[in-house]
């Protein structure tokens, strides 16, 4: 197959212009993210234990959702619930 003339000089012209001409990005704006404080139950000072529980799905999903909701872990909300409630006895 033999290359037109044409398609030389028109190859030829492409590499001349991007060698020639700098290169124009479009610049991308960095912002910093700004940090956003979670609530969370003050850590004891007391050693920190498991604790697991098998309770039922529907229980389960309403935790999640109030969780996301007040913005706080569920093992932060399932130890401020369990505190409050030994304080009342």
């Amino acid at each position: 197959m033999a290359v037109s003339e044409e398609f030389k000089n028109r190859l030829g012209k492409l590499s001349t212009k991007l060698v020639e001409e700098p290169a124009t990005l479009p610049m991308q704006k960095v912002e910093p993210v700004q940090q956003v404080q979670k609530k969370s139950v003050e850590e004891p000072e007391e050693e920190i234990t498991q604790f697991n529980v098998k309770i039922p799905a529907t229980l389960m999903k309403k935790i999640k959702l109030k969780a996301v909701e007040q913005d706080i872990n569920i093992k932060d909300m399932v130890a401020q619930i369990l505190i409050d409630h030994f304080k009342n006895l």
